[in-house]
């Protein structure tokens, strides 16, 4: 399971995820140039496909059909590039784009393009532009945020690569994203050896509290109704809380809406019974920005002892409460 750092997301396409305004990562401005290049033509058929889908999915099957003919497409028109115009410097940023869709790809369940090989690549290569250098470099350096999550990579490891890319890429225009990444992290690390320790008032004026949580798997979504990741992973977390809920699975949501009413009418509509947090913040959310929290849905999952135990319970929700429920 990844690391959910604000970085990890550079690796999931930007239509897999709703991100804070200035705060998480994504595409870089993708300007539709008028030089006289011979693949500009080309490069301008490409260039919208880099931003994502037009279209933004409302539920899981959908976004399976649109992100599935979105790199179709894509994979096509990239083929054509590359063969037509082999030395054109922005193959370069073309590759780029195509790892940051890797979350897309295994969304999907087609191939992911291999991420470390592409960035160094990219970091070699003489011609590539140093846009695309300076986001390769802060993309690398998210992997190896990621790599904290298996152990196969320490916090110094992590401090060290962003140090490093800060001093090789200093006006590189995400670096302050990527200095909160490092504080996320360490943040954490922190969560991961004591009990969570959480208290609010929900919308329905109960009192929640994570200390009277314990011996139970609590699945903490961060969410809203305007994020259309976020309603798409709606049905399966309902049939996760349906199936489960009996044997100890709670979940409880963090709710970045800023209207209320609209808020409360959603859920109704949805069923989904269990408890939310709501301050109408926004973005400015006091939970969600305690815990740096820079693009939704973000699931964290909580086991019986209390303690923080996956920042990406997306994937396998079910297999992984399931295994969590039987410790």
């Amino acid at each position: 399971m990844k690391h959910t750092l604000i970085l990890s997301v550079l690796a999931v396409s930007i239509a897999s995820l709703c991100a804070a305004p200035g705060g998480a990562p994504g595409s870089p401005d993708i300007t539709l140039k008028a030089e006289s290049k011979p693949g500009d033509e080309a490069w301008n058929a490409i260039a919208p496909l880099l931003r994502g889908p037009a279209k933004r999915p409302t539920s899981r099957e959908e976004a399976v059909t649109i992100y599935t003919e979105h790199l179709k497409t894509l994979d096509e028109k990239a083929a054509s590039f590359r063969k037509d115009f082999p030395t054109d410097a922005r193959r370069w940023k073309l590759a780029l784009e195509e790892v940051k869709m890797n979350g897309m790809r295994k969304f999907v369940g087609v191939p992911e393009r291999d991420g470390a090989k592409v960035l160094g690549e990219i970091l070699a290569a003489p011609d590539a532009e140093a846009e695309t250098k300076g986001f390769a470099s802060f993309m690398k350096t998210d992997l190896l945020g990621n790599a904290l999550e298996t152990g196969s990579a320490t916090m110094a490891d992590f401090e060290k690569a962003v140090a490093e890319h800060l001093k090789a890429y200093p006006a590189f225009k995400m670096n302050a994203q990527l200095e909160a990444a490092l504080k996320k992290a360490k943040t954490l690390a922190d969560l991961k050896v004591k009990p969570f320790d959480l208290k609010f008032t929900a919308t329905d004026g109960s009192e929640v509290d994570f200390a009277n949580l314990r011996g139970k798997v609590v699945l903490i979504d961060f969410w809203a109704t305007w994020c259309g990741p976020c309603v798409a992973e709606i049905p399966n977390v309902v049939a996760t809380y349906e199936k489960l809920h009996g044997k100890g699975f709670e979940i409880v949501g963090i709710s970045l809406d800023q209207d209320k009413g609209k808020l409360e009418a959603f859920v109704k509509d949805k069923a989904m019974p269990w408890r939310q947090f709501f301050d109408g913040q926004g973005w400015k959310n006091e939970i969600s920005t305690k815990f740096g929290i820079n693009s939704i849905p973000a699931m964290w999952l909580i086991n019986k002892k209390g303690m923080l135990v996956s920042t990406d319970a997306r994937d396998g929700l079910a297999v992984q409460v399931e295994k969590l429920l039987a410790e």
